[in-house]
């Protein structure tokens, strides 16, 4: 949220968008429409329950969030339209930097923000901005020192080097590994608890330098921890079949984490922490517990 961010003598709201778009709302937004799987983490930690929700591809599963509720919260269509959008008369709807085209179609429904998914500090001041836009700034305030307090817990048992761990993130026992589009990459570089490792490479067809690595360079580089991103009928730590991954550091010593909320993504600050702590208790299951359900990050009694 910008300095200029503010509620005016008309109490009308206004913030600046992760895309640099300014948004005014006369009154705080109470049918939020969420456009992306980011937004469900966001309304989530805020206490919205959202109008109707993207389908999140079978990651971090609605109910992980919503618990017996998310069954009653509308999901859009694989083939989201202007007129299904409408359908929900929506005040607000968030969606995610780089999706401004879709914004651009449904901006006719409703305001759209997008939140800055491309690290922690963009995705805080999303989380402030949609707090100030439905009337929830200590909701906010209290989600984003919740982060930073269970953040800051794990790092403190931290061992020395482990900045230096080799970190391997990507889908089943495919060589198709992320870390450009990943903020969760960056985020274990930062706190020191890692270095994803990934070959110099050109940009990809998703914009990011995203791509199945060669199995020479996996064995090359042995990766000491292995973030699994799964999703039902994906494959498990346990169903690995490609030998590569199998003589990997990661793997001979079980040092891998199934993370099925797409936290690796570090979509939302829920999803991040949630991820992050998967992460250190396999590489360190003696330090580390393991995170459990997505939903112990939620407030108590949400």
């Amino acid at each position: 949220m910008d300095d200029d961010d503010h509620m005016d003598d008309d109490h009308a709201l206004t913030v600046t968008d992760g895309s640099g778009r300014e948004i005014t709302l006369d009154s705080p937004a109470e049918r939020v429409l969420c456009v992306q799987d980011n937004c469900t983490d966001l309304t989530s930690d805020l206490g919205i329950v959202p109008v109707a929700m993207h389908r999140g591809d079978g990651w971090g599963s609605f109910a992980a969030y919503y618990g017996e509720g998310a069954a009653a919260i509308p999901v859009l269509g694989d083939r989201m339209s202007v007129e299904e959008v409408a359908q929900y008369e929506p005040d607000l709807i968030i969606g995610r930097v780089g999706e401004e085209e879709v914004r651009d179609a449904l901006e006719i429904v409703a305001p759209v923000y997008l939140v800055d998914i491309g690290g922690v500090e963009t995705l805080k001041e999303g989380w402030i901005d949609v707090g100030l836009l439905t009337g929830r700034e200590d909701e906010a305030a209290a989600a984003v020192a919740r982060f930073e307090a269970n953040v800051g817990g794990l790092a403190a048992l931290l061992p020395d080097g482990a900045v230096d761990t080799r970190v391997a993130v990507g889908f089943g026992d495919t060589n198709w590994m992320i870390w450009d589009s990943s903020s969760f990459c960056r985020f274990l570089h930062a706190e020191g608890a890692g270095t994803c490792v990934f070959p110099d490479q050109g940009v990809s067809e998703w914009g990011s330098p995203d791509s199945e690595f060669s199995w020479e360079f996996i064995l090359e580089v042995d990766p000491e921890v292995w973030v699994m991103i799964t999703w039902p009928g994906s494959a498990r730590k346990d169903t690995v079949t490609a030998e590569v991954w199998l003589q990997t550091t990661a793997h001979r010593e079980g040092r891998v984490c199934e993370e099925d909320s797409a936290g690796s993504f570090g979509h939302g600050l829920l999803m991040l922490q949630w991820a992050y702590q998967c992460y250190l208790n396999a590489g360190w299951p003696d330090l580390y517990d393991y995170p459990g359900d997505l939903s112990v990050w939620l407030p108590a009694g949400r």
